[in-house]
């Protein structure tokens, strides 16, 4: 109760705020509220190009990407979210009388607003997949009060359009927003456009290399559990450094990088063949540099299926993840590669080189159907059509 309390005096002070910048006119720039940024970065490198359009970013905690590298004098950064007063009124400020408004992630207080009917608001989701659920469709969302169910159905109720790379993303969605099919837009979705501008893999294999030199001619396996909710403070590391160090020689290098979500890491010895990456921004690069993926139920195989290398799903507890956060189904269609349980077939499956390409193919193609390299400029094509940027 006390947390409804307080959720709800915060949602009733960022409306009265809003309320107010709604009686200054609508201006012609786009705001981005970003978790976790990847997609923001290759739209606004996009609308970049236009000279008279303004973009504003605002980010929460967990966004690593440095928007300040974007190529444009007409750019505004603000910590979202923070003790910042400053930056929160900014903030409120920027989505009360922008035109344009992206968001990637599932953002509270849009529960409390309403955007003017000339607004765009776009659900610029963080990932080309799914496996776990979220949404109505988390066994968990039930279980919450009534009046957080509500603010959860106002939240979905904003999304105007939401870019989509596949019909499974549609169904996927349709049935975690619940939303109707005319929200979406079957354009792609723009952090794939990096998978085929060979020109910027090459350039980001040598900002990784760089980084991290001890990676050059090494094979680079990348381990990347996504969160469990009872660990996002600490997450203990469930595969067996050791083991993975005793039984592959020095010719491996194992990078470890947590979900945003998750705040620290235990049981990591200090190895010079022990990376933790978490701390490099742009996960799309680090996946250009590891020849092995280690996943579980994260999103990242979807990305990683466009590299078309080797993944291995260390799903060592399937069945109470599925009860706690749920997923979608157990097949080649969601793990398109081999599920294990240990550190040990892990490691054989690291030795073995045998690569099934016709499943990784299959889970690419079915998941990536609308992403052929020209999302970013498809999506802003319908965002911002007949519109001066």
């Amino acid at each position: 109760m006390l947390k409804e309390a307080i959720i709800s005096l915060y949602l009733f002070l960022f409306k009265v705020i809003f309320t107010v910048f709604k009686f200054l006119p609508l201006q012609n720039k786009t705001v981005f509220l970003s978790s976790f940024g990847d997609n923001a970065l290759f739209v606004a490198k996009e609308l970049a190009h236009s000279k008279n359009h303004s973009l504003i970013f605002l980010n929460k905690s967990r966004c690593k990407i440095d928007f300040s590298t974007i190529p444009t004098d007409k750019k505004k950064i603000y910590a979202f979210e923070t003790s910042n007063l400053l930056h929160t009124c900014l903030s409120i400020y920027h989505l009360a009388t922008s035109k344009y408004v992206f968001v990637d992630n599932y953002v509270g207080v849009l529960s409390a607003i309403r955007f003017r009917k000339e607004v765009k608001c776009v659900q610029l989701w963080h990932a080309a997949g799914a496996i776990k659920r979220f949404g109505w469709s988390d066994p968990t969302s039930n279980e919450r009060s009534e009046q957080a169910r509500e603010r959860f159905q106002k939240v979905y109720n904003q999304f105007q359009y939401i870019p989509v790379g596949s019909e499974q993303m549609t169904q996927i969605f349709a049935e975690s927003f619940q939303v109707d099919q005319n929200r979406f837009l079957f354009t792609g979705v723009p952090l794939t456009d990096f998978y085929y501008d060979e020109i910027a893999k090459k350039k980001s294999l040598d900002r990784v290399i760089e980084t991290y030199p001890i990676i050059l001619g090494k094979k680079v396996v990348l381990y990347a559990p996504t969160f469990r909710k009872d660990s996002l403070e600490k997450m203990n590391l469930q595969l067996e450094i050791n083991e993975f160090l005793d039984r592959l020689d020095d010719n491996y290098i194992l990078l470890i990088r947590l979900h945003p979500s998750v705040k620290a890491l235990t049981h990591i010895p200090t190895h010079p063949r022990v990376l933790v990456v978490s701390a490099y921004p742009y996960l799309n690069e680090l996946l250009v540099v590891s020849d092995i993926l280690i996943s579980d139920y994260s999103s990242i195989p979807f990305e990683f299926s466009l590299l078309r290398k080797k993944m291995i799903f260390y799903t060592y507890d399937l069945d109470s993840y599925d009860k706690e956060q749920g997923l979608w189904a157990e097949n080649s269609l969601y793990f398109p590669g081999p599920i294990v349980k240990s550190t040990t077939e892990v490691i054989n499956h690291i030795l073995d080189p045998t690569i099934d390409f016709e499943k990784i193919d299959f889970f690419k193609n079915h998941w990536n159907t609308f992403s052929s390299g020209q999302a970013t400029k498809s999506l802003i094509s319908v965002v911002y059509k007949e519109k001066s940027l």
